[in-house]
């Protein structure tokens, strides 16, 4: 079986987005599957950090990677981000029809206009393809305040949606909420809809009790730790609320924000302003420290944005749940991080904007060491049994053979 996938960023994306979870997931196939022979056209753009560019042709691992040389979509402005993903899309359908068929087309949802590539090859050549959804457009631009719900390019924009979702053989999402939500807002009938989770390595990431990046900075009694994208769809002013709170009712905790983004600079103007004395902001560690970063929590704490549940699933989730580590989670109790954490009794789930609560679970968490045992235990079982790379990938594979 012929097997294209259409993703901007590839290997040797490590930044631990799109491009890191299909590099792992295109690898785990193609070596453990003899009976596909898997494609991916990307981008020579690097996410991040790395080369300038990256070569037009390679073989990775036993995985074809065809590279196209085309704007760099992660640009400030969402004008400039829609126009690079569309040159990239257009580029795309240009090379899916000089190419062989193909017998399934796996396509992502970034850059937005990317899917379209994947339906115009199905209605042409009747490829059918597999819709992996990480981050559901128009819907979170609409969250983030980008585009105005009722305005003629959302609507535009949600038709078009729409008749992709349709328009797939499969629509794979990472989470109920995710489920619920296209069932709900694109009426895509269940049958359709498969939820596959992201993973984590359960060799890299470790439940350890030392952390040299903790011994580095000299903190000593409970840390809580934020360590990720400092975005406007992170709640972080429920988290510095807290955090001064906590400086009467724990003071033997600190809370440390480890990243970058746009809200940054808010974020360390605040500390400096109401003189937060227990936040410590730091810089985005590199990819191969963070798990000693998360080693180096007692506690570790997600947040989403208010109003975004159903669009998406934190892939740093998979990670602290394998560090072993208990979650304090600013989400919607509808929220896959929610349901998980109360399934597997791993953490706590606090309402956005409630930081009376979210003080009050970190004090609770603070002060009961055998607490904090149980919950991380619980988080480390329920990961080995069900967020590995195998699991995940042997249910794309069926996926695909379907």
């Amino acid at each position: 079986m012929r097997v294209c996938i259409l993703t901007e960023y590839f290997h040797p994306d490590t930044t631990g987005g799109t491009g890191t979870v299909l590099s792992e997931l295109a690898q785990y196939l193609a070596a453990r599957y003899s009976d596909l022979e898997i494609d991916v056209i990307s981008s020579t753009n690097v996410y991040r950090q790395g080369p300038k560019r990256l070569p037009r042709y390679e073989v990775w691992e036993g995985v074809t990677i065809r590279r196209l040389r085309t704007p760099k979509s992660n640009r400030p402005s969402t004008a400039l981000r829609l126009a690079a993903g569309a040159v990239f899309t257009l580029g795309v359908i240009r090379r899916l029809f000089v190419l062989p068929p193909y017998d399934r087309v796996l396509v992502v949802t970034n850059p937005p206009s990317l899917p379209f590539a994947a339906w115009l090859l199905r209605r042409l050549r009747r490829t059918p393809y597999i819709y992996l959804v990480h981050d559901l457009y128009p819907d979170l631009a609409i969250a983030l305040g980008a585009l105005p719900r009722q305005g003629k390019l959302a609507r535009w924009f949600a038709a078009a949606q729409k008749t992709w979702l349709h328009g797939a053989r499969t629509t794979v999402v990472l989470g109920r909420c995710m489920r619920d939500h296209l069932a709900t807002r694109y009426g895509v009938p269940a049958r359709q809809i498969i939820v596959a989770p992201n993973w984590s390595d359960p060799n890299r990431f470790l439940p350890e009790v030392s952390s040299r990046f903790r011994e580095s900075l000299g903190l000593t009694g409970i840390v809580a730790l934020y360590a990720g994208n400092l975005g406007k769809y992170a709640d972080l002013d429920t988290i510095l609320d807290a955090a001064k709170r906590l400086t009467v009712t724990s003071p033997e905790m600190t809370v440390v924000i480890v990243g970058e983004g746009a809200m940054r600079n808010h974020v360390s103007s605040r500390i400096r302003a109401e003189r937060i004395a227990n936040v410590r902001l730091l810089p985005m560690v590199p990819a191969a420290d963070y798990p000693d970063l998360l080693a180096g929590a007692d506690i570790s704490l997600i947040t989403t944005m208010p109003g975004s549940t159903g669009l998406g699933v934190p892939s740093k989730f998979y990670n602290i749940l394998a560090s072993g580590r208990p979650t304090v989670a600013l989400v919607s109790p509808e929220s896959e991080v929610a349901l998980v954490l109360a399934e597997a009794a791993c953490g706590v789930q606090v309402d956005h904007g409630d930081s009376v609560h979210l003080s009050a679970a970190l004090s609770a968490l603070a002060n009961s060491p055998a607490d904090r045992a149980t919950l991380g235990h619980n988080a480390r079982e329920v990961f080995l049994r069900r967020y590995t790379l195998p699991q995940v990938a042997d249910l794309f594979y069926k996926t695909l053979r379907a």
